[in-house]
């Protein structure tokens, strides 16, 4: 099959969780804390740093980028400093990459998902500074390196799990709190259509195909445990029809909206706000949000990913969110470091929580009605085993990877057959390995 291929069917996944394709790099997953840089000490918010100026750069526009501005303006009132803020939008990224290749970059950075898998040799290790014991444990599996570094601050965490409308599966007689394994969702899925609700909010495209990968083929207890070999490239993709098998179930069996490609994320968000649907699998908290916005009588919760087996584990994908690095290279370190101590306040770290919408990461951050910080703390009190990792593309794939599964998705929405699978099975191998010889040409 060629490498790039015409999709007629253009199908737009609606899926709000912004993964993008990792590097073949293995990290920690253990969530232990971080032990103190040899020699290193903590900076004080009160060092004298008036008269500094640093550049800070962001993503954020329009009423985030308004909050992050104020939040900026008001350390320099009280520092009597000169930061300034560098926004560059949906430029983001391919302007951090041509600073980097000029080693060029801003003074302190978003690292929007790629502190360790893309940035790392820029920042600073930041291990030692007094914010890091704040952190939650599900944080500190995506951010700490595999000797201990942790090179942002992050104040926010981006999930991904299993939504539920209670209300909907109560009127179906479907205790989702039962529900352990994939195959104990499809039988979920069977009641909550026989009782003539729509059982999967779901679309086929990138998220379906990459999120909940790793509960098939990487974690212990699954299926496979196939790991080491999407690290060194020889991953059979052959294994990879299980879950593409699964994905035709949901088309075969009527679980998914019967006009998916054509649908807007409006449209989903009303249709779930109006109980049409009971399960959003690999979603992240936010799209309840605004579900809860449509519905104040909505009755929803957050569950993880489920397993391939009895004996595998469930998981709840984590990524950055809001986070923060130190440019290795900068002329105003302790500035630098004070602002960071200075985002990591309760207040200022839940000030821009509440813009962004996005879960604490830190767990002195001020008690909100964030819905969604609501929503992880009832899923952390009934699942305690649960699994934290980096969302499986960014961890387990080379970059640029994410795009091909979304066209992958299409392929499966568009024939699902034997062959139809074979077809995306080829092509994700072949890009696959395309991708990884180039992510690792020397």
């Amino acid at each position: 099959m060629k490498k790039v291929i015409s999709i007629l069917v253009v199908f737009v996944m609606m899926f709000s969780l912004a993964a993008c394709g990792g590097k073949t790099e293995k990290t920690s997953s253990e969530p232990t804390q971080p032990a103190s840089a040899s020699g290193a000490s903590e900076t004080p918010s009160e060092v004298d740093i008036s008269g500094k100026g640093l550049e800070i750069a962001v993503r954020y526009t329009g009423k985030q980028l308004e909050v992050f501005q104020k939040v900026v303006d008001d350390f320099n009132a009280k520092y009597k400093t000169k930061m300034t803020v560098s926004s560059y939008g949906d430029d983001y990224e391919a302007t951090l990459k041509t600073r980097m290749a000029s080693d060029e970059l801003p003074d302190i950075f978003e690292t929007h998902g790629w502190s360790i898998l893309r940035y790392k040799e820029y920042l600073m290790d930041l291990r030692d500074q007094e914010w890091v014991k704040d952190y939650d444990d599900s944080a500190l599996g995506v951010i700490k390196d595999t000797d201990g570094a942790i090179y942002v601050l992050m104040i926010s965490e981006m999930i991904g799990g299993t939504l539920v409308n209670l209300d909907v599966c109560k009127e179906a007689g479907v205790d989702p709190y039962t529900i352990y394994t994939w195959d104990d969702l499809l039988a979920a899925c069977e009641k909550i259509k026989e009782a003539g609700f729509t059982p999967l909010s779901n679309g086929i495209g990138s998220g379906e195909l990459a999120n909940i990968a790793g509960t098939y083929y990487n974690y212990k207890g699954e299926k496979y445990e196939l790991s080491d070999s999407m690290m060194d490239g020889t991953f059979d993709w052959s294994v990879y029809k299980d879950l593409l098998g699964d994905l035709s179930k949901w088309i075969d069996n009527g679980y998914l909206y019967k006009d998916i490609a054509t649908m807007t994320g409006t449209d989903f968000t009303e249709r779930w706000a109006a109980n049409k649907s009971a399960f959003y699998v690999g979603n992240d908290p936010g799209f309840l949000i605004a579900a809860k916005q449509l519905n104040k009588d909505g009755n929803y919760a957050f569950l993880p990913c489920f397993a391939s087996t009895k004996e595998g584990v469930q998981f709840v994908p984590v990524g950055e969110g809001d986070a923060f690095g130190v440019w290795k290279d900068t002329k105003n370190e302790e500035a630098a470091k004070v602002f960071l101590n200075y985002l990591a306040t309760p207040e200022v770290a839940t000030t821009i929580n509440k813009a962004t919408g996005k879960i604490s990461a830190l767990t002195n951050a001020v008690e909100t009605d964030n819905y969604g910080e609501q929503l992880f703390a009832a899923l952390k009190e009934k699942y305690p085993n649960t699994f934290y990792e980096n969302y499986w593309d960014r961890k387990y794939m080379p970059s640029g990877m994410w795009p091909i599964f979304g066209n992958a998705g299409a392929l499966l929405l568009t024939d699902h057959s034997d062959k139809g699978i074979k077809d995306v099975i080829q092509y994700l191998s072949e890009n696959f390995k395309d991708l990884y010889e180039q992510a690792n040409v020397k």
